[in-house]
């Protein structure tokens, strides 16, 4: 087992307030962005330029920045400058229904757009000595997406759990996409997903399918009742159908990205699995594949022996 490269977690819930969130307030200033699809797009930076390039966070669905402050802190000696940003319709950005709760994106290019504007106008790529773009769960379709339709625009990639796939229980995934498309061209595009509903801070842990560390989880838990303007209920079913045609976008393209990859997922994901995961990544020229025993989805949330593995894995590809 590798050695601890952070602190604890066991010391995590005493931490968060005077290590993590102060690192986070300290060293790192907050921005607006304006989106060309409509909407504020909420972002910070690390205050002091690093030598070595940027890295940019993508994060996953219903997540926003402070939830990172954790990772930032363990990253913070790698000599990069540190981006991230909250998507359309989660944390700070602009929400798109009249419903706060609701998961909702008119289009998923939207997102990709999105971050093509950031990395151009707040990351300013062109002037950066490298770009890696550090991603998990939807920022993983987001990123594979955007190399797509930028190819060359960042110098490698980083996709933790990436949705490549996604379990759409108790539809199979076909029934799933055409019960989706009918329901939004029906008219209840922005009605939740059947059993969906607000965030409800009361889920147990014992329930959860994202993580096995209680002391994160919980962590996420306490910061949402705390600032529940952040939190994101389940998707709507616009969201779920254009998730899905995003999937099926890149599976259908089997040409070589022609950036490094560094694709890790967990054998407990039962989010996204990972049969497509691997399967991505063999067709890729630069691909490395790094599936992590007992990880859940979250794998940058999750227990130290996981999380320890990852943390590593980023820092051996950063300095590459």
């Amino acid at each position: 087992m590798l050695p601890a490269l952070a602190i604890k977690e066991a010391e995590v819930p005493a931490l968060s307030e005077s290590v993590f969130m102060p690192y986070f307030r300290e060293n790192f200033m907050t921005g607006v962005m304006k989106s060309q699809h409509g909407g504020d797009i909420w972002y910070a930076r690390s205050k002091t330029d690093g030598g070595a390039g940027a890295v940019v966070i993508v994060d996953g669905r219903t997540e926003y920045m402070a939830k990172y402050s954790e990772v930032l802190y363990d990253l913070r000696d790698s000599g990069y400058t540190f981006y991230i940003f909250d998507h359309r319709g989660q944390g700070e950005s602009s929400r798109l229904l009249e419903d706060p709760q609701k998961g909702y994106v008119k289009h998923f290019d939207e997102y990709v757009d999105d971050l093509h504007l950031f990395l151009d106008t707040v990351v300013n790529v062109q002037n950066q000595k490298r770009v890696i773009l550090l991603s998990h769960s939807m920022g993983g379709t987001i990123s594979i997406l955007h190399e797509r339709k930028y190819p060359g625009t960042v110098s490698g990639i980083i996709l933790c759990s990436p949705m490549f796939s996604i379990n759409t229980s108790p539809f199979p995934g076909i029934v799933a996409r055409g019960l989706s498309r009918f329901l939004r061209f029906a008219g209840f595009g922005t009605r939740y997903v059947p059993d969906g509903g607000p965030y409800d801070p009361s889920n147990d842990f014992e329930d959860n399918d994202l993580t096995d560390s209680f002391a994160r989880y919980e962590l996420n838990r306490k910061r949402l009742v705390e600032n529940p303007r952040l939190s994101l209920g389940s998707p709507t079913i616009t969201w779920l159908d254009e998730a899905i045609t995003a999937i099926y976008r890149i599976r259908d393209d089997t040409s070589p990205i022609r950036v490094p990859l560094l694709l890790m997922v967990g054998a407990d994901d039962t989010v996204v699995g990972h049969t497509q995961q691997k399967k991505f990544c063999s067709l890729q020229p630069d691909c490395t594949l790094v599936v992590l025993a007992h990880g859940k989805h979250e794998l940058l949330m999750e227990k130290d022996q996981v999380r320890d593995i990852v943390l590593q894995k980023i820092k051996n590809f950063l300095n590459q």
